[in-house]
């Protein structure tokens, strides 16, 4: 009886095999695993505005300000901005990076204190959030990864000086060999304009709105000009004329009465 239940079991596994083989090739969830990809946030694909500084530097190029710095923070490669200076770039610092994936990861650090603008677009729409990027990780989920993503990282000024600090970024994939499909080269549209940060109390900020009620000034006093021009002749012309026909009419009317007199 022993050796009889063993044989049934042995059939009953003979007969659900060629069906377990069947799901374990045939289910999506086996077909294609999602992998996780370091990407170096020195990559040459991803591009920071104004442009990117070594750190050692900030003591002999007082243009880093206000720049990318590559740094190291509790030994992770690290890139940190403090937002843009007066004295140094007047840029808003950004990032911009484009990928294939169904999720992106994004580390800080535990110095990490900004607010930055994440922009993600794809061409299913674009959606954005403002994130404090004290929380020490943002995580893009629920991407498609046949759709070319875009990611663009603002950083936002504050009334205090703040420093924003990208560390880690990780991609899932599922072809993690498809390096040039989930992170091409990004370059910059030409018709992408950077956000320019000017002081309020700079005399520049004020230069733009002052020229154009100049150049109507200037317009509107040389249409006065051409009124007033235009007048002046008109009325001297007519008391030239005027004066005329006057000592013409005096004349004739003294030869008149010069001849009424003589007959």
């Amino acid at each position: 009886m022993l050796r009889r239940r063993r044989t049934l079991q042995c059939i009953r596994f003979r007969f659900w095999l060629p069906f377990c083989l069947a799901l374990v090739f045939l289910s999506p969830s086996w077909a294609a695993v999602s992998v996780n990809v370091s990407i170096a946030n020195t990559s040459p694909q991803i591009v920071y505005t104004p442009f990117l500084c070594n750190a050692a530097t900030l003591t002999v190029d007082p243009d880093c300000k206000g720049a990318w710095n590559v740094s190291s923070i509790d030994g992770v490669p690290t890139i940190s901005t403090d937002g843009p200076a007066p004295d140094g770039a007047d840029i808003v610092p950004q990032m911009f990076m484009t990928f294939h994936a169904s999720a992106l990861y994004m580390s800080t650090s535990a110095v990490s204190n900004a607010t930055a603008n994440f922009t993600v677009s794809s061409s299913s729409g674009s959606v954005f959030r403002v994130v404090d990027s004290a929380a020490g990780l943002v995580a893009i989920i629920n991407l498609v990864e046949s759709e070319l993503t875009s990611l663009v990282v603002t950083y936002i000024p504050g009334q205090k000086v703040s420093q924003l600090d990208i560390g880690s970024i990780l991609i899932t994939v599922s072809d993690p060999d498809a390096s040039s499909f989930f992170i091409p080269s990004m370059t910059l549209p030409p018709s992408m304009t950077l956000p320019t940060f000017i002081p309020l109390t700079t005399a520049s900020s004020a230069s733009p709105s002052a020229t154009s009620p100049l150049v109507r000034s200037i317009a509107h006093r040389a249409q006065i000009a051409e009124a007033l021009g235009l007048v002046l002749g008109l009325g001297i012309g007519l008391s030239l004329i005027a004066g005329t026909l006057f000592f013409w009419w005096r004349r004739r009317r003294r030869l008149r009465a010069a001849r009424q007199a003589w007959f």
